[in-house]
């Protein structure tokens, strides 16, 4: 049974403070105050857990101590761990512990944060044995800036001095389904013969189960006798503590009520047989049996929903209001789940997600879903609005039809009424012929950053600006950094509105209406920060679009070892295993065909060459080649084979046809818009 306190010593204090002269106040009350010892079990010799409220007059800093001191008889576990120890203020806002040490007697604390005077603190203790003996015992309290312990008295293994009372309380629910947010109203009460209401004293609330309770509960939801309180908190097991306040002084009964944003929900599991039991002056009352029905594992509060746009596929701003079965704090965790994944765009900024106009933090997703904590400094409350702007990217679902969505808050799930989404379904889509359309590679060699060029033919579906995108898959192999700036993406010449990144995958939002039938051309710099992956080989890369189902065209790109060589044109330098040496002609390109200096040859595939102002010797393995400035002939080997275009003389070094020896050499050429890489 817990143990009713006394009128609070913080009162009359506060009381004589204001009725006389400062000089009069006694030195005595500026001490540490302990307001109240219960414990879960009273009896002898059980193992329990002890809940010592206590109010400090000095400031404690971080580091310092805070003792307590049972009485010869008690055992205290010499194993006692920080877990099996909490300290709370008023408020239950936990206070960090940074050590705890255990004798046979006595529990030092050490608090890792500074605690304000004048803070009042509850604190529990677990495995605590009590005494053999039945008898009343004094436990002492003090801190590392106090120099005096103070007691205050518990009885262990005394029966109440009144047994419960013959007639059952009255309970009241709102609502019967499991874990449903309920009001609750308990009594009226008639309190044992000659016990009053004392305005300061406790009144004790069990409930059946502890999973009934939030965390902390507001004094304005809680009524005695139709007067709110003063003070009310949650005590580490299953109970509620009430001080009576003044208004209700001398009353010979007790009614209790909790307003349903109090927070307090139906036990989990359905049952006939649940009670609640009122301790006061030590004295126990127990309910009438209660039953809870059903099982659900929702609250059954629901969200309701508002948006800028109602159409399928329109891009919208999303507003959610809940009510919610407890209060919500700071930094506490809430999930959203969209209807379908493609509402939600890959990467999305917390700057648009906010609660009650506060931006939230720790934002992510994940296909659906949208995860978010509230901002520290959020100021409690019940009642909730969540915004997503027009600005976040969320679209409608793109048939029309009726939707839910779902929110997870701090454990506790909400589903939204039903909401429409109007208009028609996605058209359908025009045939197009994709069969030429190209994906290339800026530089093809392994492990090396590299641009993407995109070349669609045509789209069978329009894709609308900012709202619909396309879609560039990388298999496994490349890395794909965790956001691109759109400056470095391009759609049809022009930078993207946003581009987001979902594993593997690019999504490129347009900043202009692409319509059906049109082709679309997109390019990714090599700044993107996309890389190649680190072993050659053929990948496929696939693309899609919002606005289509399936693949749209997929096509092979080509990785050679790091020891191929890239190049660019009218760029007077070339890229090997990623360190770059200069030319001293840029290769260039006459009529659509690659001319590259003698000198390439040499520096960068390790031919053995030879040149003057009117000739050039080329010779790899048992290939040799002699060019002619200003002819289109080459002799190789003996025979005489027409280039594609002529030799040409550039800074004093002949520039030969890049194709014709690649092909005489075994080397390949992969070419994508003015980008070269050279391999075997």
């Amino acid at each position: 049974m817990n143990k009713s306190a006394k009128k609070g010593i913080s009162l009359l204090l506060a009381t004589s403070v204001l009725a006389s002269p400062f000089v009069l106040v006694p030195n005595a009350a500026y001490a540490l105050t302990v307001e109240e010892v219960s414990a879960d079990d009273t009896g002898v010799d059980e193992e329990t857990e002890y809940t010592i409220e206590f109010e400090i007059d000095k400031e404690l800093k971080a580091g310092g101590t805070i003792t307590v001191k049972f009485p010869s008889g008690y055992q205290v576990d010499k194993n006692l761990k920080k877990k099996d120890v909490t300290l709370e203020d008023d408020d239950g806002d936990k206070i960090a512990i940074s050590r705890v040490d255990a004798s046979k007697t006595t529990v030092d604390i050490e608090v890792d944060e500074k605690i304000k005077k004048g803070t009042t603190l509850v604190l529990t203790i677990d495995k605590v044995t009590n005494p053999d003996d039945k008898d009343s015992y004094s436990i002492g309290v003090k801190t590392s800036a106090e120099s005096t312990y103070k007691y205050e008295k518990i009885s262990i293994g005394k029966s109440s001095s009144s047994s419960s009372s013959s007639g059952k309380f009255g309970v009241s629910l709102s609502s019967k389904d499991s874990e449903a947010a309920i009001s609750l109203t308990l009594g009226k009460l008639s309190l044992a013969s000659k016990t009053k209401l004392k305005k300061g004293e406790y009144i004790y609330v069990n409930f059946p189960t502890k999973d009934m309770l939030p965390k902390s509960i507001s004094k304005s939801d809680v009524r005695v006798n139709g007067e709110k309180v003063d003070y009310v908190s949650i005590l580490s097991n299953n109970s509620v503590r009430i001080e009576v306040p003044s208004r209700v002084d001398g009353d010979n009964y007790i009614d209790l009520e909790f307003s349903k944003s109090a927070g307090i929900v139906n036990p989990s599991k359905a049952d006939k047989y649940y009670t609640f039991t009122i301790e006061y002056d030590d004295k126990e009352y127990k309910s009438k049996d209660v039953e809870v029905t059903g099982s659900s594992s929702s609250s059954s509060s629901s969200i309701s929903v508002g948006m800028s746009d109602y159409k399928a596929g329109a891009r919208a701003s999303y507003t959610l209001d809940l009510e919610l079965s407890e209060r919500l704090y700071s930094n506490t965790d809430i999930q959203v789940d969209f209807p379908t994944a493609d509402m939600v765009p890959p990467v999305l900024s917390a700057y648009n997600v906010t609660v009650n106009g506060d931006q939230v933090s720790n934002l992510s997703t994940s296909g659906s879903r949208v995860s978010f904590r509230t901002p520290s400094g959020f100021k409690s409350t019940d009642s909730i609005t969540i915004r997503f702007t027009q600005d976040a990217y969320i679209t409608n679902p793109r048939t029309a039809g009726f939707y839910n969505i779902t929110a997870k808050v701090d454990g506790k799930t909400y589903r939204s009424k039903e909401f429409q989404i109007t208009g028609a379904a996605i058209p359908t889509p025009i045939a197009v012929d994709n069969s030429l359309a190209t994906i290339g590679l800026t530089r093809a060699t392994a492990a090396t950053p590299a641009g993407l060029s995109i070349g669609i033919k045509g789209l069978g579906v329009a894709v609308p600006r900012a709202q619909g995108f396309v879609e560039v898959v990388l298999p496994v192999g490349f890395r794909v950094p965790a956001y691109l700036p759109a400056n470095t993406v391009t759609v049809n010449g022009v930078a993207a509105n946003y581009v987001g990144v979902r594993g593997q995958n690019l999504i490129i939002y347009p900043s202009q209406d692409i319509p059906a039938q049109t082709a679309v051309q997109v390019n990714i710099a090599e700044t993107a920060g996309v890389v190649n992956p680190a072993t050659a080989g053929v990948y496929s890369i696939g693309v899609y679009t919002s606005e289509e189902k399936g693949l749209l065209f997929a096509r092979p790109t080509t990785i050679v070892a790091l020891n191929g060589v890239s190049f660019k044109a009218d760029v007077a330098n070339f890229t090997k295993s990623g360190k770059t040496t200069a030319l001293a002609v840029a290769p260039y390109t006459v009529n659509g065909n690659t001319l590259i200096p003698t000198t390439f040859f040499r520096d960068a595939l390790g031919f053995q060459i030879s040149y003057t102002k009117t000739t050039a010797k080329v010779v790899s393995g048992n290939t040799v080649m002699n060019f002619k400035v200003g002819s289109n002939v080459v002799n190789i080997n003996g025979q005489n084979v027409t280039l594609p275009a002529a030799v040409q003389l550039k800074n004093n070094i002949p520039t030969l046809p890049l194709k014709t020896i690649a092909d005489r050499t075994g080397y390949k050429i992969i070419y994508v818009n003015g980008n070269y890489t050279v391999y075997k």
